[in-house]
């Protein structure tokens, strides 16, 4: 850092944060020095504003916060990679300015929405104390019995200005989409109307609607990748129905077929098959597979694979009908649990990627069975 170094600071909230997200949520990762630095930041930024924006200097501020030059990289660094913070220079001659801008602390919702954020606070923290900020902060206080009579904002702001804007915010949900694919994706007017009615209706997520998008893509006549109307309205039901009612959950039909571990399906059926990975989350999956509510052991099978095996809801249904194939039906915690492993020690992260190797180490076993192999060559024999 050049001697002659200023800084301005500001923040992207009005009047105060939320202190208990910031100490539960991210502390616990970040650290102290770069708690320390945060708090000051965003106080230096209060002051600042109180004395007509005059810059900072560097070194006054490590006096002040008690940290020297070292500290203050390593906790700058830590903090703009959990989206706290974000740093700007400008450079004139042996001169630099720059401006800190602190970004308000994720609710804890939207913070164990990402869930690298959310595993790095459990390996931190544990599964136990974990769990206590689930129910401090995700428990449901609102008594069984009680009828909601709150206000719609539809009842109250009902203009024809106010009504043709759009609840969801489609930019946000473009950008999300680009982050993760190189195809232009078109979504058109009935398509957005679909959306914003689900939105609306079910209290849904940007990522739930998102997650949705990916599984109703096609390419069209003139080779564009469009979101298909039918595919949506069909996904989205599916979402919201094996979400809040499990007697419609029994009645959905999967896609599933235990072929596909002894022969490859054409791509359509292939196609079905990951939609439903892709849509359903693993409780969901698993429900409706077994058509009843899932047992103890189901739900900790379930939570040790997303939890300590860190993997992925659809990776998670894939393993499932797998492991239910291989064992004749019956969700094996010991033997779901060393697959998980090996997936995560062959780094095998898409579901093509592991379905090719379940294919892949089913056809060896075949193989094994009809020439004698032995089976300590075999990886997960039958007597696994």
């Amino acid at each position: 850092m050049l001697k002659n170094t200023r800084f301005f600071a500001a923040k992207k909230y009005a009047f105060t944060f939320n202190y208990h997200f910031l100490y539960d949520l991210y502390a616990p990762i970040i650290g102290v020095d770069a708690t320390n630095l945060y708090t000051k930041l965003t106080h230096e930024a209060e002051k600042q504003a109180l004395t007509m924006g005059f810059a900072t200097d560097i070194n006054e501020f490590f006096k002040h916060a008690n940290m020297n030059n070292l500290q203050f990289i390593k906790a700058r660094a830590v903090l703009e990679a959990l989206g706290l913070l974000m740093s700007y220079i400008n450079i004139n001659n042996d001169a630099a300015t720059y401006t800190f801008m602190t970004n308000e602390p994720l609710s804890f919702k939207k913070f164990i929405e990402n869930q690298k954020f959310r595993h790095l606070l459990i390996r931190q923290i544990g599964q136990s104390n974990y769990e206590r900020l689930e129910y401090l902060y995700g428990a449901n206080r609102i008594p069984e019995n009680a009828e909601n009579v709150t206000a719609t904002f539809d009842s109250i702001f009902h203009d024809d200005e106010i009504n043709d804007v759009s609840l969801i915010n489609f930019n946000e949900l473009y950008e999300r989409i680009a982050a993760c694919t190189s195809m232009p994706i078109v979504i058109d007017k009935t398509c957005k109307s679909i959306v914003e009615s689900y939105f609306k209706s079910y209290d849904l997520s940007i990522s739930e609607i998102e997650h949705v998008i990916y599984s109703c893509i096609v390419v069209s006549d003139d080779h564009t990748y469009q979101v298909d109307v039918d595919l949506l309205r069909l996904n989205l039901n599916k979402l919201v129905n094996s979400a809040n009612n499990i007697n419609i959950l029994h009645n959905i039909k999967l896609n599933r077929n235990t072929k596909m571990f002894i022969q490859y399906l054409d791509t359509a059926q292939l196609t079905n098959v990951f939609n439903d990975y892709m849509t359903l989350n693993s409780e969901q999956y698993l429900r409706a597979i077994v058509k009843s509510c899932l047992t103890p052991e189901h739900l900790s099978t379930i939570k040790i694979l997303r939890e300590k095996c860190t993997l992925s809801d659809y990776a998670i249904n894939l393993l499932i009908d797998y492991t239910l194939f291989k064992t004749n039906g019956t969700l094996n915690e010991k033997y779901i649990t060393k697959v998980a492993n090996t997936v995560n020690g062959l780094g095998l992260k898409s579901l093509s990627q592991i379905y090719d190797h379940f294919h892949f180490v089913n056809t060896i076993n075949q193989t094994a069975s009809k020439t004698n192999i032995p089976e300590s060559l075999v990886e997960w024999s039958e007597k696994d």
